[in-house]
């Protein structure tokens, strides 16, 4: 009986633990997803200093965010959009803003494909 109640614990544990990570995942993926949008649409509108101010706080959330995430998912892929939102920000922060626009989708598709990556489908399994 002891063995079936400790199996029954692990479960819930390994239940919580990936509901979580996916939450986390996802929800931060599409936050900064958002942020990135409203950046290129203001850089687009020529609004240059709200562009800056919403790419600043989407780097702000994916760094915050990312030290948890680093313990679900690999280094690669994070670590890949953490350098692309970078680039962009040092961009932006030089006036280059057709570099900046480049890197700020660069950075929206990395991130797109790494919530779609998240959910549990069989092209993702395999």
């Amino acid at each position: 009986m002891n063995r079936i109640f400790g199996a029954f614990i692990v479960l819930i544990i390994v239940i919580v633990t990936v509901t979580t990570a996916f939450s986390i995942n996802t929800n931060t993926a599409s936050s900064v997803s958002r942020l990135l949008s409203e950046s290129i649409d203001s850089a687009e509108k020529g609004d240059i200093q709200s562009a800056g101010l919403f790419l600043q706080k989407a780097k702000y959330e994916w760094d915050t965010k990312m030290d948890i995430m680093l313990l679900f998912v690999s280094h690669g892929k994070l670590d890949q959009i953490e350098q692309t939102i970078n680039i962009a920000y040092s961009y932006i922060k030089s006036n280059e803003v057709s570099l900046y626009m480049a890197q700020c989708r660069n950075a929206r598709l990395l991130i797109d494909n790494f919530r779609h990556t998240e959910y549990p489908e069989i092209d993702n399994i395999f």
